[in-house]
């Protein structure tokens, strides 16, 4: 995920849909990347919250917003 730095930043400050993570006390942020050329065009950033700060844990595509 490297070589898509800018658009987790994109992510993180324009998400389609923020909602509770599975683990608990993360956060998931969703954004649609429609040109994107493989089937999983929905970019996840997973981030977790302490003291405040956000920190971002991974990130990765996927085919649907869960």
């Amino acid at each position: 995920m490297e070589n898509e730095i800018k658009k987790i930043k994109d992510v993180l400050m324009n998400p389609l849909k923020i909602g509770p993570h599975e683990a608990g006390k993360l956060y998931d942020y969703y954004r649609y990347y429609k040109d994107r050329k493989k089937k999983a065009k929905f970019l996840q950033v997973v981030v977790k919250y302490l003291n405040g700060d956000g920190f971002v844990i991974t990130a990765y595509f996927v085919r649907q917003i869960t």
